[in-house]
Parts: C-alpha cells; structure tokens; sequence
C-alpha cells in the first residue's frame, strides 16, 4: 500500500510540474495538507487555482474507481486560501507503466473523466469510461471547465435582471424626448433597447476597470457615483481601451445631465452585477455578449440575429485550428496569422478561435510575458470581425479585450452599416479588401496612443494596414486569412420573411440592398435563393489564404437543398479535408442548439482552402454525433475524438459510441447525402444504390442495373405555380382549386393531385384531391394538357404518409404536394410507382431530398426532383414491364380490360387513363417510417427486387437499417421557437 502511495505522490508531482508548464497563469499545488476549510486533514492530489476562476481539483489513483470516488469526494469543499468552491473534479486513472516515468512529456496519454457539482447531483463525462489524452489535454480540459454550465446560466439570469432593471429605472424617470436621444446616441431602434444597451455598456466598463484594478497602472475602485466613475473611466480612456469606455462615458453623461440620483441608482445595480460576476469567480469566463447579449436583445427574430452558443463556438474552434498549424510558440504569430469572422455578433467565435490560439501557445511554452505581446497582435493585427450591430461589435471588442490586461493600439473590429443608399454591411466584401466602420466614426477606436493624445481616432501600427485603406475602416483582404470562422444570417427573401430587415430599413432602402447583393454575387457560385449564408461561404472562400481554413455554422439545408448546389460544387473543388458534422435526430434544437433562440437545423463544415480549384471534387467526411454539445470543455473533447477518429466508422468516447463517421463523394455538387446519418452499413448500400449497384450488408454486390434520372425519364411538371391556385390565395396559374368533398366529386374535368392526405393516401391508387374551374383562361389548354397519371411527393414526412408515389385512374395535374411525371409507356410508369414505394425508391428519395431531422421530412422543388435517380426502365425488357404492369394492378387492386401487350402509347401513359377499374381491396401501406413491420412494403420491396434481378435480395435488413434513422424515425416535436437565421 505504502509503494502505491509513494509512486501516486511522485506521479502528481511530475503531473503538476506538466501543468504548470501549460499554462502559467496557474498556481498548481501538489499534495499539500490544509487546502480545504472544511476538513485541515483531507489532502487533494493537485489543485488548480487562478485570480478569476473557482479551483479545480485533480484527483489520481492506481486503483480503478479509487480516482472517481476521490473526485467526487471534493466536490463542494471550498479552498481555504480563497473560500471558493470547488465545483469541478478531474479523475486520472493511472496505468502500470507510469510507476516508471521519469518525466511527463507531450506524447504519453492518460485516461481522465470530469466530475461536477449540478442542482440536480453529480455529473460525470464521459457518463462511462474514461478520455485519454496529454496533460496538454488535461490542462486544456481543466482551463475550461472550472464553471458549470448551471452555474453561468444562473449566474447570467441574475446578472441580465440587474442590467434590465438598471434600464427600466432609466426609462420610468428621463423624459420621452431624451429617451429618443439617448436611444439615437446607442443607434438604436426603440427607447428600451437603447437603455438596455446602455446598462450594458456600463456593465462592460465596469468590468473592464475591475479587471484593471491592481496591474501596473493606478485604477480607482468601483463606484456607484456617476461623477467619480466617469472621472475614472476617462483616466483609463487616456491610458487605453478607448472603443470601449468612450461610448459608456457618452450615455454616461446624458443621465448625468438628466438625473444625477438617477444614474447613481442604476450604476448601483450595475456594480452589484458585477460583484454577483467577481463573488462566482467568474471573470474572463463570462463573456459579456455570449452570456448576457441573447438575453437582453429584443430584435435578434427580426434581425436574423442569433448567437452561437460557447459550446458550439468551442468545438467549431478546436476543429478548424490545427495543432499543427503553426509555429504557436512565436508571440509574434498575428504578424502573420490572420483570424476572421466577416459577421461576428458578438464575437463568439473570435473569442473561442482566438483561446484555442492562446492555448497552443501557452503549451508551446509561453510565458505570461509572450501571452502580452501575443495578445497586443492579436487586438491590433490578428483579429479580424465586423457585424452590423453596432452594440454586437462593441461587444466583440469588449470580449476580445478583456481576455488579457495588455494595452494595444487600434483594432481591426467594427460595425459596417446596411442601407444609407445600397450598403450590405459585410457582404461589401465581396467585392471589396475595406469597409467603413461606423463604429469607429462614431467613438473612435485609438487606445490613447495615437493622433490627438488619446481624444482622436488615429494611432495604430503603421505596418499593419496598407496605404490605401483609411483609419474607419474594417480591413479583409482577398487570400489573407489564415482562418475563416462564422456563424452567418441564414436569411433569405422566402415565405413571409425578407432580407435586410435587421436595421428596419425602408421598403426602398431594402430594394436597393437587395438589388446590390444580386450585383455584388453576379459571377459567384451562390445565390439568393440560398440565402445569406451560401453568400458568406464564398466571401470566406475569397478571403481565406491557401491552406487556410474555414470553420462555418450553416443551416442544415446547405447540405441538401438544389438552390445550394453551385455552392456544394464550389466547395467541393475548391477545398480539401472537408467535413460536416451534424447532430443526429434532430436533438440540437431550442437550448441544445448551435445557434442560440432557433429551432432551426444546423451543420459545421470544416474545410482547408486548396492552392487552386482542383479537377477532381475532394470528398466530404460526414460525421454524425448522436447527442448534442452542451457544455464548453466537453465539447472541446468531442472535437479532438471526431478529429482522432477514423474516416468511416464508430467515433468513440470512454465506454461509449458519440458518434459515426462516414465517407461520401459527389461529382456536381449534388446533395451530400450522408449527413445526419447514422449508419455506415446504410450508407454504403445507398452509394451503390445511387450508382446502379445492389450491395448486401457486407458490401458485396448483388447486381448491377442501369440508372438515370426522373428528369431524363419522364416529363416533370408543371409547378404549382402555374397550375394554379387554392380559392381566397394569391391568384396565380390556370385554375383556381377547391377540395373535393366525395369520391363522386373526384371524378371530373380539371381535378389535380394537390395536397397530401396522409390518412387517405395509402395505396398505390389514389383520387384527386381538389377540383379547379379556369382562373386564366389563356394558360388552362396548355396546363390541361400536361394531365399524366402518376405523381410523385414533393413534401414527404416519413412519420406520417406512405406514399411517395402514386397514379390515379384518370388523368389529373400536379399540385402543391405532388408532381407530374409523364412517359409515353404506362408499364413503365407503374414500375416507377412500384420502385419509389419500395425501401429502394425510399433510399434514394431520402438521399436526395431537403432533409429535416427534427420532423422527419424531406423536402424537394422540382428542379431537385429531375436529379432523383432511378432504375432506366425503359431498358428493361418487355416481360419484365409487363410482369411489373401485372403486379401493380394487383397490389392496386385493378382488373385490366386488355391484355399485357396493351397500347404504349401517349394515351395509355397520360392524359386518360389506361382503362383499368377497381375489382379488389387495394394494398394499404403503413407510415414509411414503420416500413420495417409493414409485410405490404416488403411485398413491394420484393417484387422490386424481381423486376432488378436480384430475387431472394434481404430487403428487411436494409429497411430495418432505414427506418432507425434519427431522419425518419418519429420524434415529438420540439417547443423551442423557430427562427431564421444565425450569427456568431
């Protein structure tokens, strides 16, 4: 026992002289008695402390469970020297051979799980089993995580209270006029927000002295008296960190004016926040405008403006910057390493992108003397972000500024405006290496050093900026960036929603945005139909230098969505080491979502710029993580196990599967079909499937068949639009359409398969759904006269409808919901129908479809449709088409009137029917996503199997594999609001 404990003690020294190594703001103390107050005789193996953080204990043993049990064990002591609490515990569980070290160096792992006090317990990660890493990981791990989530929730709650009452005593006291003034003086659109803004920005000021106070410079204490406290923030103003404290002494001012009583009340709750802040410990873990911004915006629906939450920002982060990436040890490094976020919000992802930066420097060895130097280039030359909200900027350097006490000229952060003529804010980059910073004509953006000693807007390093662009403005060259990291607005002109409404422009101002954007992307590989962030992929694929990277937060329909196409393309020659993550099942919604306040879908795509556009298209590494990131740390540690992990196949954490990863290749920039998915046995067989091949589930392959495409195979459409439209909506089309009532009603002139109708269509037969009378009487011959029979569904939703082909008995026009297909031969026709309610037909519209996990749908337009491949049968030869007519008929309960051999003509294909009535029950089909209980879906899959050549073809494995993805299995709908767009 006592050699156990002898070779432990001399582990843990090593381990912390390791530590002290990794970051040198941490006091590391190993082994020592009378650490905790509440017990003197308890010894913690390592302890982790720092000025602004609560510690963080390490606990170690030989023995397996000994290090759990002792991790858990100091939670909830507190640290005698500073009566924090320990909220947080490592457990390192030690292997045989490291009663043989000498030394700990970068490359020997050891296993390690995280404990942490929460309301509801005790929370352990990985829930079993262990991580491994190096104690550059471990250092990391410790670094971010001494806070609980919990614990920043609450912490911010209560902090976003003070700040909102702080606002609500400004606005019950100052006169409506001055209102709209101060409201003007902070740009913004209502009296509350500018008052909210305004208790902000003194919280921020507040902050930024309190984190002054005691360096090398004399700061005053904090101070609810408004007259002290600006005399106090224009003494650091002088010193420095102008961007900040100038805009604060501005609304400052303005309340004194007004109410000095007034303004000692709110800066009373202010300075209380701020004390709530110091007393959790948390300092420069909070970000202000991660934290506290999404709680206190009013607009951010309006504005598109959602925030990614610290989590995502985390892991996005440590996917895009590489270890090896760069020389990290050089404090120097931003004289060369560029880092950019074109719509930073408030500056999330800079900040996260730029620890991850600080980390790898301080494992290089940094000093706390390069960490200064190193943080003074990143302020000044490093760091690259623009946003148009003004506050959201402000926010940005505030969060960035804070990270270190070190000085720094003029930044390279703004607020590029929208409107005023044609402005587009940052999407002026796209044409453009400058924009003008409003923010810096507003408040000046010197430290103190420059023109005007320390009033003026000038300064800076004259090396870092070239001669041609101006002091207000936010510079992005062409091929510059090292890394490329965004969240951008999603928002796009579509349903009710327009772009360039987050500043309430003008419906004229607004025209003039829009028309700009179509100038600025003219010759790009995007569109507006895409949105705003297909627009911000190209920007960064301009910006980025080669073998630089891109790190991005996309909606999920980047993936799949036809409007993304010449996009997907672009990425795919233009970049290399792509991969996009996405979590399964729809589970990142409401609070778990990547972007704060959406209930929308999201994707990351990593990427690294190539020297040119390549031949060839680089393939796509498509990894799916079963559960959420929730927690910053943790998400850290998902990061490097899916960068460990193999390129297909389990990603594995501790005892557990996160995640599965797999390999998809694409030569038009079609739908990258693989993401979201779950299996890789599921995947390799839709590749094949895709391509004309029948694999098994071991991969061999079953047979071979010639494919094409529905757009090559049948004639697709019209679209809805100009078929018509329903009675009391905009009147577009041919026809103006009402539901029928009966099934007599059905039977008629001008009736269209409109609408799905999952109750009542379950068969491979079905009515029409609506019945029109001419709206334009010009358009009804030419609409008329594009009537077919079999129909395919635009909108399916997996958990709800069976169908995703069907054929009436006479013929009809699409709709809404269902498309037109028309070929001359009918047998062909009804194999097609027989192919698409197969699990096959359901494979591959799964593929290709606009897929959303959250309500099990997958969505296609009609262009997207026509690049739907299928099975050539036309090829197929007659037997075959006339055993598949025969089987149809069968399934749907039709008598044929003529014999196999009928006319294949257009008459028989289209326009009225093929001369069949009913004679028996029709096969009804189950949901799509209870295919694998449905011995009707399996009767289809079977006779399809026939039809390929491939009889006896275990078709119940492949829908077994289908029916369990997260895509199409049903899941309750989530409660979080939906939203439109995101912004880091």
């Amino acid at each position: 026992m006592s050699l156990r404990l002898k070779h432990e003690q001399e582990f843990n020294h090593l381990l912390a002289k390791a530590l002290r190594s990794a970051n040198p703001a941490w006091r590391v103390e190993v082994e020592e008695s009378r650490m905790l107050k509440e017990s003197a005789a308890d010894r913690v193996d390592i302890l982790i402390t720092q000025n602004d953080a609560p510690p963080v204990a390490i606990e170690t043993s030989y023995q397996r469970g000994d290090a759990d049990a002792d991790a858990i064990a100091r939670l909830g002591f507190h640290y005698k020297k500073t009566m924090a609490e320990i909220r947080t515990a490592i457990a390192v569980e030690l292997d045989e051979s490291c009663r043989r070290l000498a030394r700990i160096n970068k490359s020997r792992p050891f296993d390690y799980a995280i404990h942490q006090k929460t309301p509801g317990g005790t929370r352990r990660f990985p829930a079993a089993g262990f991580m491994r890493g190096t104690y550059l990981d471990l250092a990391r791990l410790a670094a971010s995580t001494p806070i609980p989530k919990e614990d920043m929730e609450r912490v911010a709650g209560d902090v976003a209270d003070l700040v909102k009452a702080a606002a609500g005593l400004l606005k019950d006291a100052i006169p409506p006029d001055q209102l709209e003034g101060i409201s003007r003086t902070m740009y913004q659109r209502s009296a509350l927000s500018g008052l909210r803004t305004t208790a902000l920005l003194w919280l921020n000021a507040m902050l930024v002295q309190r984190m002054l106070i005691g360096g090398v410079h004399s700061i005053p204490p904090l101070t609810a008296n408004p007259s002290e406290c600006a005399s106090a923030w224009r003494a650091i103003r002088a010193i420095n960190w102008r961007a900040i404290f100038e805009p604060a002494l501005r609304v400052l001012d303005g309340v004194r004016a007004v109410s000095p009583g007034l303004a000692t009340r709110a800066l009373e709750l202010i300075r209380q926040a701020v004390e709530i802040i110091e007393g959790a410990r948390m300092g420069s873990g909070m970000s202000i405008g991660a934290e506290l911004f999404p709680l206190l915006a009013e607009d951010r629906k309006e504005s598109a403006a959602f925030y990614t939450q610290a989590p995502a920002a985390e892991f996005l982060a440590a996917l895009t910057i590489k270890r090896d990436a760069a020389d990290w040890m050089d404090p120097d490094l931003f004289g060369k390493f560029r880092i950019a976020d074109l719509s930073c919000g408030t500056g999330t992802l800079l900040r996260h992108a730029y620890r991850q930066v600080r980390t790898y420097h301080e494992q290089a060895g940094g000093s706390a003397r390069t960490l200064e130097a190193l943080h003074q280039g990143a302020m000044e030359r490093g760091l690259c972000g623009a946003d148009v909200s003004p506050i959201a900027s402000h926010m940005t350097s505030t969060s960035l500024a804070v990270m270190s006490k070190q000085p720094y000229d003029r930044t390279n952060i703004g607020w590029v405006g929208v409107g005023s003529g044609d402005r587009t804010g940052s999407i002026e980059y796209m044409k453009a290496s400058s924009v003008s910073d409003l923010l810096a004509a507003g408040f000046g953006i010197s430290t103190g050093r420059g023109a005007g000693g320390g009033e003026g807007n000038g300064g800076g390093s004259p090396d870092a900026w070239s001669s041609e662009e101006t002091p207000m403005s936010v510079v992005a060259k062409d091929g510059d960036a090292s890394v490329v990291i965004m969240n951008p607005p999603y928002s796009r002109t579509r349903g009710g929603q327009s772009t360039f409404d987050m500043a309430g422009l003008s419906d004229a101002e607004r025209d003039a945005c829009q028309k700009r954007w179509g100038k600025l992307i003219r010759d790009e590989p995007c569109n507006k139909t895409a949105g705003m962030a297909a627009t911000f992929l190209c920007m960064a694929h301009k910006k980025t230098r080669a073998g630089g990277r891109i790190g991005f937060v996309l909606p999920r329909t980047a993936a799949f969505a036809k409007s993304w196409e010449l996009t997907r393309c672009m990425v795919e020659t233009c970049f290399e080491d792509v991969t996009v993550v996405a979590v399964a099942g729809g589970r990142a919604l409401g609070r778990t979502a990547l972007s704060a306040d959406t209930n929308m879908e999201e994707v990351f795509l990593i990427a690294t710029k190539m020297d040119r556009p390549g031949k060839d298209h680089s393939p796509v590494r498509c990894v799916t993580l079963h559960e959420p990131l929730t927690r910053v740390g943790e998400a850290a540690e998902i990061a490097r196990a899916v960068q460990d992990g193999p390129d297909a196949g389990a990603i594995v954490m501790g005892a557990s599967e996160i995640g599965v990863s797999h390999m998809f290749s694409t030569s038009d920039g079609g739908p990258w079909s693989a993401v979201g998915s779950s299996s890789d046995v599921l995947e390799m067989i839709k590749n094949g499937l895709l391509c004309g091949r029948l694999l098994d589930v071991e991969g061999d392959q079953v047979t071979v068949f010639k494919m094409t495409t529905i757009g090559d195979l049948f004639e697709v459409g019209p679209t809805h639009h100009l078929i018509g439209h329903l009675k009391n909506k905009a009147p577009i089309g041919a026809f103006t359409f009402t539901p029928v009532v009966s099934n007599a009603d059905a039977i008629g002139r001008y009736r269209s398969m409109w609408e799905s109708a999952g109750r009542e269509q379950k068969s491979l037969l079905a009515s029409p759904t609506h019945k029109g009378t001419e709206h334009d009487a010009q358009k009804v011959g030419p609409m008329w006269s594009k009537r077919t029979t079999l129909f395919y569904q635009k909108n399916m939703t997996w958990s709800s409808q069976a169908m995703v082909a069907v054929m009436t008995r006479h013929g009809v026009v699409g709709g809404s919901a269902w498309v037109g297909l028309k070929h001359s031969d009918r047998r062909v026709m009804k194999a097609f129908a027989l192919w698409a309610n197969s699990i096959f037909g359901m494979v591959t519209y799964w593929a290709n479809g606009q897929r959303s996990q959250q309500d099990a749908r997958s969505r296609m337009q009609i262009g997207a449709v026509k690049k739907v491949q299928c099975p050539n049968f036309a090829l197929l030869g007659d037997d075959v088409l006339d055993g598949a007519a025969i089987r149809f008929d069968e399934l749907a309960g039709l008598e044929k009137q003529s014999t196999p051999r009928e006319k294949r003509t257009a008459q028989g294909g289209g326009q009225n029917g093929g001369g069949e009535r009913a004679h028996a029950e029709p096969l009804s089909l189950l949901p799509a996503h209870q295919s694998a209980d449905d011995g009707s879906r399996g009767r289809i899959s079977a006779i399809v199997a026939e039809m390929l050549a491939a009889p006896g073809y275990d078709y119940d494995e492949l829908t077994r594999l289908w029916c369990s993805e997260p895509s199409v299995m049903k899941r309750t709908r989530s409660k979080a609001r939906r939203g439109t767009a995101g912004r880091a």
